[in-house]
């Protein structure tokens, strides 16, 4: 699919006021800027990026304490569903946006501070009063005053709560000392030490070389440790119902502004990023140079917008390198915009390959992954995952679904239902006499036969042949798109019938019973058997002698050609120099290297049904167990074994036949023709799941009304993608 044209616009104006432009990028969105600063500063733009960010921190801050998550993850937007509620945020410019978003986060962000506080103060005095009472447990028994052991004029006295495995090793270092345990817990001992006032500072150090010290109750509790015991417990069970109290109550608070949080994240990000951005734009001292990239499309508008300043609009030529890339694909196809930035975003020269891989995305997972029952779980899951998900987790649904529905489709035509064959099923028994009963089980692999794993792996092939000649035709294009038409010419044109050519022999080859020698009538034996595939498409003229001599032939023409066509580029470009060397790779590429990687390639898709093959294989062995099972009168084991091996082969084999996929992209397609080189069109304003600007006051051009008419497209269009 063609991509999004594209212009390059300029602003020439008075650098005080470059933040009035700003705000009118902002509200245009589409434009991409040109990162050219400058070190001239804008002292109200840089203050307005110190307002935004510290808004941002802010709300950060209380995002991060109450564990918001910023973009929902698959288990919760399985079973709780993604926050779907878009605040509409009316604005005039990005001071009025930053003001706003103060003005809605100040009591949000007062009252979780407020929260959390009560939440650190309880916990606080919860854990002192934990340490308390992991003291006082020790000597919880004794029922007097500590304070009475003071008053003795000739004896020291005190209590010292020690480890039971050091009390031995302190009563023989206090020798003549009176030491008495009175009281224990499951660590800790209660000594009581008495001894004359000349030893109390012996007792003393004893006791602080074991980290020790008199033992105390901390004041505002009775200083009779059983009575302070029982207030610690009291206090425990109090600030224990104080903490669950303040985390429900924190727990309601997330529950109520988590969109709201989302929102006001989301909008000061926004503003942070765009100011960010421009906040040195380039030019002199007094005049600003603000350039970027639009959709031609947005044209009328941007000059509506920028009717005060000086305004340039320049039409960009597939030859700019620095143009960036804006792909136009429908809802579904835009979801497979992920597998195309795994290679890389297409230059201006090039076809975007989005569509193709759409297509052939489906085809390739179904094939690998054929199973009616799998399949359609997996639809349902990602259906799941789209309807009740948003941003990228609504992206990967639709992949998943997509991949699923493929699975479904390709399930019917090998007439696999989680590993039995359809006709296992009566309830399905109907489905084979309708309109649909031709082509279910027409792929059937139920017997892993020697015909039905070759019938398979036949078909595996074909569909690589297709796509491989797709990426020959489309690099034929590019090349004279790129003005490299004699390249074209000589190289890819003749790379392509020479492809072709290979494939005739191969196919002639497996008509002829692989008698590879005898079917150029070299051996005396003509062959005029059909060759499979081209036969029943050319007609009954096209037997394997014929065939293989006009795929010899057509296969030598192309090779010569692009052995010409290099000599030509080399006496261009090297003016003789390094002939004979350039010469001799030429002919190792054409004669060699090219035929090999077509052949490797052409095999390569032949996981296609070895995955299919291998599929069929792990289920046949999990419902063999499941039948063992129930032979023996267990029939909870076989469901178990049943259904745990189902969800085990979804799993695993779902993410392989993926990478497969995804490696047949790589590594056999795009390098055939896409490059992949380009830059990404970014919009001045970052997508928003939770947010809408609608702008008012300085666009006289569009009232109220029409942008709330526009916003709700724009809401239709988010919600789609």
């Amino acid at each position: 699919m063609p991509l999004v044209k594209l212009q390059k616009v300029s602003l020439i104006l008075p650098r005080k006021e470059a933040a009035d432009a700003i705000n009118r990028l902002a509200e245009l969105e589409w434009f991409h800027p040109i990162n050219k600063e400058s070190h001239y500063t804008n002292p109200d733009i840089d203050d307005l990026l110190l307002d935004a960010s510290r808004l941002l921190q802010s709300i950060e801050d209380v995002v991060k304490s109450l564990n918001i998550q910023l973009e929902t993850g698959v288990l919760d937007t399985m079973f709780k569903g993604a926050p779907k509620v878009r605040t509409e945020l009316v604005i005039s410019d990005l001071e009025d946006l930053i003001k706003d978003l103060e003005a809605r986060s100040k009591p949000i962000i007062e009252e979780a501070r407020s929260l959390l506080t009560e939440q650190n103060r309880v916990s606080k005095v919860l854990e002192e009063y934990k340490g308390l009472r992991e003291v006082l447990i020790a000597a919880s028994n004794i029922n007097m005053n500590i304070d009475t052991m003071n008053t003795l004029k000739r004896f020291y006295s005190s209590i010292f709560i020690v480890n039971k495995n050091d009390v031995a090793e302190i009563e023989r270092s206090l020798e003549g000392v009176y030491v008495k345990s009175i009281g224990s817990s499951e660590f800790n001992t209660a000594l009581l030490v008495i001894s004359s006032r000349e030893d109390a500072e012996k007792v003393v150090k004893v006791f602080r070389t074991f980290d020790v010290h008199p033992f105390t109750i901390p004041k505002g509790l009775s200083q009779n440790p059983s009575e302070a015991y029982a207030q610690v417990e009291k206090g425990i069970a109090e600030y224990e119902r104080k903490k669950e109290e303040v985390e429900e109550a924190i727990e309601r608070f997330k529950a109520n502004v988590t969109p709201t949080m989302l929102s006001l994240h989301e909008g000061a990000k926004a503003a942070k990023d765009v100011l960010e951005t421009m906040r040195k734009p380039a030019g002199t001292k007094n005049f600003a140079l603000i350039e970027g990239y639009i959709p031609a499309s947005m044209e009328k508008r941007f000059r509506e917008l920028s009717k005060d300043w000086v305004c340039i609009v320049e039409e960009v030529g597939e030859d700019n390198p620095d143009s960036p890339t804006l792909m136009q694909n429908p809802t579904y196809m835009r979801t497979f915009e992920v597998i195309t930035s795994q290679q890389g975003i297409p230059v201006r020269k090039e076809n975007d390959p989005t569509p193709m891989i759409a297509f052939v995305w489906p085809v390739f997972y179904g094939l690998m992954f054929a199973d009616f029952g799998q399949g359609f779980l997996l639809f349902l899951l990602g259906m799941l995952l789209r309807v009740r998900g948003v941003g990228s987790i609504r992206s990967w649904g639709t992949l998943l679904a997509a991949s699923g529905l493929g699975a479904t489709i390709a399930g019917l035509i090998t007439g696999e239902i989680f590993g039995w064959h359809i006709d296992k099923f009566a309830v399905l028994e109907p489905l084979l006499h309708t309109q649909l009963g031709y082509i279910i089980g027409i792929l059937d692999v139920s017997e892993l036969s020697i015909e039905q794993v070759l019938r398979v792996l036949e078909v595996s092939v074909a569909i690589g042949v297709a796509h491989l000649v797709s990426a020959f035709i489309l690099r034929i294009i590019k090349g004279f798109r790129e003005g490299k038409g004699f390249e074209s010419i000589t190289v890819h044109i003749p790379s392509l019938i020479g492809y072709l050519s290979v494939v005739a022999l191969i196919l002639s080859a497996i008509g002829a019973g692989y008698d590879v020698i005898g079917m150029f009538s070299l051996t005396g034996i003509k062959h005029e058997e059909p060759v499979p595939w081209i036969t029943p498409i050319l007609g009954d003229w096209a037997r394997v002698e014929i065939v293989a001599d006009a795929a010899v032939t057509a296969l030598i023409a192309s090779m010569v050609i692009q052995l010409l066509g290099h000599m030509i580029e080399a006496r261009r470009h090297a003016h003789g120099e390094g002939e004979e060397s350039g010469m001799i790779g030429a002919v190792m590429e054409a004669f060699f290297i090219r035929p090999l990687e077509w052949l490797s390639h052409t095999i390569s898709y032949s996981r296609l049904g070895i995955m299919l093959i291998v599929h069929v294989a792990l289920m046949a062995t999990i419902n063999s167990a499941y039948i063992q099972f129930e032979s023996q009168g267990n029939i909870g084991g076989g469901i178990a074994v049943l259904a745990g091996g189902n969800l085990g082969v979804m799993m695993l084999e779902g993410l392989i036949v993926y990478i497969q996929a995804i490696r047949l992209h790589l590594y056999e397609w795009f390098p055939k023709w896409y490059s992949g080189e380009g830059t990404e069109f970014k919009k001045i304003v970052p997508r928003m799941l939770y947010t809408i600007f609608v702008w008012e006051g300085k666009d006289k051009a569009m009232g109220l009304d029409e942008q709330r008419q526009r916003v709700a497209k724009t809401k239709a269009k988010a919600s789609s993608s």
